[in-house]
């Protein structure tokens, strides 16, 4: 045994081996392995029968690339008639992607259309059985049902699968739909009706079947993740490009902050009502976020009534146009006079009813105005005030009356609202209401050179005697709320109002009255010539719903060489005025000494009255003495005069005895001497020395005559001592 000839069985172990060798590439050949993550694709070599004409894939054992996949395992084929061609991997579809499917093969397309409908209502099983596809009626072209993430075994000679990313909408976006394919638009309309139950859009063949138009969507994508057919898909090798079933653009949410308010504009819809300038309002559109809700409930295109307040809102740009506007704010000191633009047309009798009011209204302030009027001016003023009140302006009659287009109604109805609106912050919809802002606190106006609010330049006026004069005026007016809206309806605004009324009502009132006076009389009379002007600007504001506070005249500009004379004047008048006060001035202080000295001396003033009594009584007393001492001098002056006329009568005797005794010279002499004697008349020195003589005219016998006679006469001695004659 072991001494075998390996020679002799080697041909044995060749043959052996030959036919393991054949038997392996014949079972390789007969049993195909597929391995757990791939297909294998056979085809159909001989006895068989021809394709048809334009297909790729056999599906009845025609000779060609069989339709059928060789899914994992251990197959038994038909060699040598049949092979193994190839071998792919399962297409594997991420959490994050879908598989774009195209089909090779099937039925043609419709005309029109770009993408192919699911005639076999998934009985391909997601295309993983491709003769049901083809059978059950398979549109060649890129499908609508797109596949979901997982491991598929897709023929790939019939389909081409192409892996996209999911469409994921971020917070605070919104995704706008333009579908590429289905049924034209409604004539008239901008965007596509809305389809339900299409899964936002991840049902494109639903959405194609239930009748989907092309173009712009209603319905929108909120934030999320979707798996759409949605965008353009590379192919192999990155440079075919295919177009999706929906364009999907982001646009961010609409947000509104704060103090604002969203204004919406409807961009499709129904058409609006003829004449409404706002659309009517529908419910159930969650704040127009759902536009399908909003188109059918027969929304109106246009102008919204309803507003959005602050938040977030995602709402569909291409349906609905949101202008962002502040949250309106009325001051304290102001009211908002609404006018609406919604609402009821005003019937003839609302007319004539409003009208009624504004009539009894004015006829009353009229009244009142009058009355005040006459108060302040003199009879011809007063009277011409009240003429102009009451006969008043026929078109101010018919504006008032409701003539004008702009008229104020109650509420409910469309126009100016005749209730205003108090100080706050309000959302309102500016769309369907204006809000007119009227301060009802007092506002001024002024002609100066002043850098001010509300100011025009200086009243040129020419006086009646030819001068120009320039005025600075000044005008406090106010709007009463309850006047507010007829004072919009009459003029529009404050700033109309002061421009296209008050300007040139108080220039032309000004210049009228400056050419009835002279320009120093105006000058003068500046007080009486404001109030005239008060009461015509009150008279003439009151039609238009303006109460007047004061009218006041600032400055009066006079030329200068008027100026120039009158101020000279008037200095003249001051330095006359300051003369008489200076001679006043001393005049008093002149009557302050005389009292401040009757007051120094009122002792010696009291005194002296008492004195001037006490004077006044000694008069009496002595009156009374003197008439009993004249009483006493008249009985004694008859009795001394009695006894004088005795006496001389006495005396003569003696001087006619005397004369008889020593002559008249003798006589004459002792009378001379006696009155010497009685006067003290020295008519000799006491001591005279003289010569001897012998005549009788000197001598010792003579001095002693003289001594004699001075003893007698009681006559001064010589050392002056008096002597008497016995």
């Amino acid at each position: 045994m072991n001494n075998i000839d390996i020679f002799s069985i080697l041909p044995v172990v060749i043959v052996v081996f030959v036919l393991l060798i054949v038997l392996l590439v014949i079972l390789r050949r007969i049993f195909v392995n597929v391995g757990a993550r791939e297909i294998a694709i056979k085809e159909r070599r001989y006895m068989g029968r021809r394709m048809p004409p334009g297909r790729v894939v056999a599906t009845e054992g025609e000779v060609g690339i069989q339709a059928e996949v060789l899914k994992p395992g251990l197959h038994l084929i038909k060699y040598p008639f049949e092979r193994i061609v190839r071998k792919v991997p399962l297409i594997e579809i991420g959490a994050d992607e879908l598989g774009i499917v195209e089909a090779v093969d099937g039925e043609p397309m419709s005309p029109g259309r770009i993408f192919a409908p699911d005639r076999a209502q998934n009985a391909h099983n997601n295309f993983q059985d491709p003769i049901a596809f083809i059978k059950q009626g398979g549109v060649k072209g890129i499908q609508l049902r797109v596949l979901p993430p997982g491991l598929w075994p897709i023929h790939p000679y019939l389909f081409r699968v192409s892996v996209g990313k999911t469409t994921v909408i971020p917070q605070g976006k919104v995704g706008i739909i333009t579908a590429a394919d289905g049924a034209p638009l409604d004539p008239g309309r901008l965007l596509g009706k809305a389809i339900k139950d299409h899964l936002s859009y991840q049902n494109a063949e639903l959405f194609v079947s239930s009748g989907g138009q092309r173009g712009p969507q209603v319905d929108i994508l909120t934030p999320g993740t979707y798996r759409i057919l949605s965008q353009s898909v590379p192919l192999e090798g990155g440079t075919e490009v295919k177009p999706g079933l929906f364009t999907v653009r982001l646009y961010d949410a609409t947000v509104i902050s704060e103090n604002q308010i969203g204004l919406v504009e409807a961009l499709d819809g129904a058409p609006l009502n003829p004449g409404d300038y706002v659309a009517e309002s529908v419910t159930g559109h969650d704040n127009f976020q759902d536009g399908h809700e909003f188109i059918d409930s027969k929304g109106q295109r246009g102008p919204q009534k309803d507003i959005l307040l602050p938040g977030t809102y995602y709402i569909n740009p291409l349906l609905f146009k949101v202008i962002l506007e502040s949250a309106k704010e009325i001051k304290p000191g102001e009211v908002a006079v609404i006018v609406s633009n919604t609402g009821k047309d005003p019937s003839d009798d609302i007319r004539r009813q409003m009208a009624a009011k504004v009539r009894e209204r004015m006829e009353r302030e009229e009244k009142e105005q009058a009355a005040q009027s006459a108060k302040h001016l003199n009879q011809a003023d007063a009277e011409e005030i009240k003429t102009e009140l009451m006969s008043g302006d026929p078109a101010d009659r018919r504006l008032d009356e409701g003539a004008h287009e702009a008229y104020v109604v109650p509420e409910g109805y469309r126009g100016i609202q005749e209730t205003v609106v108090g100080p706050g912050r309000y959302y309102v919809n500016t769309l369907a209401i204006t809000p007119i802002v009227i301060p009802t606190t007092n506002q001024t106006v002024e002609w100066t050179s002043g850098e001010v609010v509300n100011t025009f330049n200086p009243f040129e006026v020419i006086s009646k005697d030819g001068f120009t004069m320039q005025l600075e005026v000044r005008v406090v007016f106010r709007v009463k709320p309850e006047d507010a809206p007829f004072m919009v309806a009459k003029i529009g605004g404050i700033d109309r109002l002061i421009q296209n009324v008050m300007h040139p009502l108080i220039d032309s009132i000004f210049r009228n009255q400056a050419s009835e006076s002279s320009a120093m009389a105006y000058l003068q009379n500046r007080h009486e010539e404001q109030e005239r002007a008060e009461a015509r600007v009150r008279a003439h504001l009151l039609k238009y719903h303006v109460d007047v506070v004061n009218v006041l005249i600032c400055h009066i500009h006079l030329p200068e060489e008027l100026m120039k004379t009158q101020t000279e004047k008037i200095l003249a008048e001051q330095r006359q005025s300051m003369y008489n006060a200076q001679r006043e001035a001393e005049d008093k202080r002149i009557q302050l000494e005389r009292t401040k000295s009757q007051a120094d001396n009122q002792r010696d003033l009291m005194a002296a009255t008492v004195g001037v009594e006490i004077s006044g009584k000694r008069a009496e007393q002595r009156k009374a003495e003197g008439e009993g001492e004249a009483h006493y001098i008249l009985q004694t002056g008859r009795a001394e005069a009695e006894k004088v006329r005795l006496m001389g009568e006495a005396q003569g005797v003696a001087y006619h005895e005397q004369v008889n005794a020593l002559g008249a010279q003798g006589v004459a002499l002792i009378e001379t001497l006696k009155v010497i004697g009685e006067k003290g008349v020295r008519i000799t020195p006491d001591v005279m020395a003289s010569g001897g003589g012998s005549d009788g005219g000197g001598g010792i016998g003579t001095l002693l005559l003289l001594n004699l006679f001075r003893d007698r006469l009681n006559l001064p001695g010589p050392n002056g001592e008096k002597t008497s004659v016995k």
